[in-house]
């Protein structure tokens, strides 16, 4: 079976990923379908600005961009179990902004609306001195659902769960199955993250 990873040479996302974060982040098909990773030089601002060995992304509209260590050979796109398996746990959070990005609409405007929404949290956090001031904000916490069930879902085994493998080796039919065979956990985890979070179901 051909290796894919969870990410296409197009920037799409490779069906067996998209099955397992519909699962965990209860992201529309649709969306995950749509949605398009790009290094972050590719777009003018080079954004997000995080340093090389922190790594990160940032979603805008439909299309997640990602600093050049998610890329590079030396770095978590040297096409290993392990790099696969960070990359599941970072899109897991970042897909979550994608319904977030669709509430504002995918206009210049909407967009820009986007990003002040995530401005205004981060800095009243800041200035009322609440911590943590990025992962504490409304809009990270509604996004990380899926990260959170996934990280709970296959905890300390990481890159050796099979589900994983799955992802992996591109096999759609494996992640299917397993999703399936978890799907009464799945819902379970993200109602007690719902609740102890203060978010609310997805649409």
């Amino acid at each position: 079976m051909e290796r894919t990873g969870p990410v296409r040479a197009d920037g799409s996302l490779s069906e067996a990923t998209i099955i397992l974060l519909h699962a965990v982040s209860q992201v529309d098909l649709e969306l995950l379908r749509a949605v398009r990773i790009r290094p972050s030089r590719s777009n003018w601002f080079r954004a997000p600005w995080y340093r090389y060995h922190r790594g990160g992304a940032i979603t805008i509209g439909r299309t997640i961009w990602f600093t050049r260590i998610w890329f590079a050979p030396d770095g978590s796109g040297d096409g290993s179990l392990r790099s696969t398996w960070k990359w599941l746990l970072h899109l897991a959070h970042e897909v979550g902004h994608l319904p977030q990005a669709e509430r504002f609409g995918r206009s210049l405007w909407g967009k820009a609306r986007y990003v002040a929404a995530f401005t205004w949290q981060y800095g009243s956090r800041a200035l009322l001195l609440r911590r943590p001031i990025h992962d504490g904000s409304r809009l990270e916490r509604e996004a990380d659902l899926g990260r959170q069930v996934l990280m709970q879902l296959i905890g300390q085994a990481g890159s050796d769960h099979p589900v994983v493998t799955a992802i992996h080796e591109g096999d759609a039919q494996a992640t299917r199955k397993w999703c399936a065979q978890n799907t009464a956990k799945i819902t379970a985890l993200a109602a007690n993250y719902r609740e102890h979070n203060s978010v609310s179901a997805r649409s």
